[in-house]
């Protein structure tokens, strides 16, 4: 008998093992995506006030540390990559089980979409786009339980069985992904892997030199009200007003093309219907086609801010949403809004790339000073010049073959020019009392009153160099980089 119980607690013991086993191979061999996009969804889901859904272009253009630091609102980024609108409905759905928000934004580009399952889309798309749509959906599902509302979204979504298994039992599609294992996968196990900082969003840093222009439609029509896009957009919509949630629609800025303009009518067509808010942001200026777009369909993080603070105006406006700083319960937004302003801070002090020092030093967090000297080829170079206004609305380099300084002094708020032969004489900054004087080609006077000894605009190791950017702070005064670029056409090297 006492042979027996023994087998029997063995056994017992063997099986409770092996299923801590596989439970643990199940959690590290899961991809991490969906979890690291929205961990901080599920711990924050009672402190959410606004939900920003939709495709992509809602990942990078919209942030939600921006938001928090601006009007104190809390909201989290749902976007996911390559979602069409019905995804973006059943994100809606899968979300409003774990949070109640005041408000909810959602972007329509990709409402021209007229195919139902992701998984078979129509004749015009190729097998690897079908593949990558497969795989993107992972990213907005993977993260929620399997349950009947799950079953549903899945049954909506995709129409071949053996697709659906990828969805419904993850293991099925992650199973061999032994070669791709890092730390992060086993810090899984205890809960402690990496998780998005932005509240889901992706920041994008790049900068788009040839946006498209595409012509308009022909008519204000739209999309002719019969799109899969437009029916799953009714949805989302009556989804919110059925639990007394706000909608606010948007288009969120792009290269956007004659298809994309006819989805954009579309919207606004639907936005009356319901009496609901239409922003359509590529009308309004708000964000520029040249400085602030990573690529033609997604903004970079300067666009972001633009975009972020106009639709936080909106927003704030509306009187339904509470500001939360300065609230303990909301200390980790706080910390990740600075974490995010440090990395705007880096960018416009230390990078590498010209166009995205002077791109991020126009958000006005840090001073510079910016010359170029005469023959620079940066004169030429309708970008930089671009970048060059969003300091001032007629910067003076539009008119002159150089030299050329601005000094952006960001505690005062002034912007100080001047080009060819022009000075500056007295001119007061958070470094000193500066003076600025093109003596010649090759040298020129900048220096302070209380420092008037150091020529900061001289180098003789870098004479060479024709366009220099000098960062110091606001405060007080100190010099945070000196960055030294040498132009050949629309190329620049940084030295």
């Amino acid at each position: 008998m006492k042979i027996k119980i023994s087998s029997i607690l063995k056994t017992i013991a063997f099986l409770a093992v092996l299923c801590v086993c596989v439970f643990a191979t199940t959690i590290v061999l899961r991809s991490k995506d969906s979890d690291f996009k929205y961990g901080d969804f599920f711990d924050k889901a009672d402190q959410i006030d606004v939900l920003f859904i939709g495709s992509s272009h809602v990942i990078n253009a919209i942030n939600p540390a921006v938001l928090y630091g601006e009007y104190g609102i809390t909201s989290y980024n749902m976007g996911g990559h390559g979602s069409i609108m019905q995804a973006t409905y059943w994100e809606l759905k899968e979300a409003l089980q774990y949070c109640n928000p005041k408000c909810v934004v959602v972007d329509t580009f990709m409402l021209q979409k007229n195919y139902k399952y992701l998984d078979e889309m129509d004749e015009s798309y190729s097998d690897e786009e079908r593949a990558s749509s497969i795989s993107q959906l992972h990213l907005n599902m993977d993260c929620w339980p399997l349950n009947e509302l799950k079953v549903e979204a899945i049954n909506d979504l995709i129409k071949d069985d053996e697709v659906k298994k990828q969805f419904l039992a993850d293991f099925y599609v992650y199973h061999n992904r032994w070669e791709e294992l890092d730390k992060n996968d086993y810090k899984a196990i205890w809960g402690t892997q990496d998780r998005n900082e932005l509240f889901g969003a992706e920041m994008r840093y790049g900068m788009e030199l040839t946006p498209g222009i595409y012509p308009n439609p022909d008519d204000e029509n739209g999309l002719g009200g019969d799109t899969i896009g437009e029916e799953y957009l009714r949805k989302v919509i009556e989804e919110c007003q059925s639990r007394g949630i706000d909608v606010i629609v948007t288009f969120l800025t792009c290269s956007a093309t004659t298809d994309d303009k006819r989805a954009i009518d579309s919207a606004e067509i639907i936005c009356n219907d319901y009496g609901v808010e239409f922003v359509n942001m590529q009308d309004l200026g708000v964000v520029d086609l040249y400085t602030d777009l990573n690529d033609t369909g997604h903004m970079n993080a300067l666009g972001s801010i633009k975009a972020t603070k106009y639709l936080g105006e909106i927003l704030a406006e509306s009187g339904d949403l509470t500001d939360h700083r300065g609230d303990d319960a909301y200390a980790d937004w706080q910390r990740k809004t600075d974490a995010f302003h440090n990395d705007i801070y880096e960018m416009a002090v230390h990078s590498d790339s010209i166009y995205q020092q002077l791109n991020y030093l126009s958000e006005g967090n840090v001073s510079s000073i910016i010359y170029i000297n005469d023959g620079s080829q940066a004169f030429g170079d309708t970008q930089f010049q671009r970048l060059i206004h969003n300091y001032t609305v007629t910067p003076k380099i539009y008119h002159t073959d150089g030299p050329y300084i601005l000094i952006n002094d960001v505690a005062s708020g002034n912007i100080y020019e001047a080009s060819g032969s022009e000075a500056l004489d007295g001119v007061s900054t958070s470094l000193g009392t500066v003076h600025y004087q093109p003596v010649e080609h090759l040298f020129r006077l900048f220096y302070t009153d209380e420092d008037p000894e150091n020529n900061l605009l001289y180098d003789d190791s870098r004479f060479e160099y024709d366009i220099q950017i000098i960062t110091y702070d606001s405060e007080s005064g100190e010099i945070l980089s000196h960055n030294y670029y040498k132009s050949y056409g629309s190329n620049y090297t940084k030295g």
